[in-house]
């Protein structure tokens, strides 16, 4: 009796943990299914974008390190640029002026009773060559949030190589290459008089 009582005892026990460890692993494979099933869009943020150009007025060259950094800033009650809402840097990769951007920023920091511009400024070095000097007034009220015409001015103090002013490169190569035809032209001539006579 005792023994039977004792077997009993122990497939009870067993048949309880296997009942749990089922349990468990119905439980983990409906929260996977859970999380799996949840639609990423529930957790993206929103998104807006300007859209525009970026040019400066001066006729000069950039360096190629030259960098674009753009702002969205809120106006304060003074009229100026205030706290930064979001901030783009792009390399110009040796490229020039007007430069295409596209800038993302999230809609749900905007307070439509607010007035935001758009700024920015052109580095290199660690230097600021252009800045802009006027506010441009985006997103709010009837303020454009695309075809935006960013143009820039120079630095006091900033010195640049005048736009063209690579030619003089290009005409010292060309004459460099006519020198070199000529010196080429004369050998052939010489070498074929001097079969001639012999």
């Amino acid at each position: 009796m005792h023994l039977y009582t004792s077997f009993a005892c122990e497939r009870y026990s067993v048949g309880r943990r296997m009942m749990k460890c089922w349990q468990l692993t119905a439980l983990v494979v409906v929260l996977g299914w859970v999380l799996w099933s949840t639609p990423a869009s529930t957790t993206a943020q929103p998104s807006a974008s300007l859209t525009g150009i970026v040019t400066y007025r001066e006729r000069v060259l950039l360096p190629a390190d030259a960098l674009v950094v753009l702002q969205i800033a809120e106006v304060t009650p003074a009229g100026t640029g205030g706290r930064v809402i979001v901030e783009q840097t792009f390399a110009t990769g040796g490229a020039q002026p007007p430069f295409r951007f596209n800038l993302r920023y999230d809609p749900s920091v905007i307070d439509a009773g607010r007035v935001y511009t758009l700024q920015g400024r052109i580095l290199s070095g660690g230097r600021t060559l252009f800045t802009t000097a006027n506010l441009i007034p985006v997103i709010t009220g009837n303020a454009p949030r695309s075809d935006i015409q960013v143009v820039m001015g120079a630095v006091r103090g900033a010195t640049l190589p005048p736009a063209g002013s690579e030619l003089w490169l290009v005409g010292v190569a060309l004459i460099l290459g006519g020198i070199g035809s000529a010196i080429h032209m004369i050998r052939s001539i010489w070498r074929m008089r001097e079969a001639t006579y012999r």
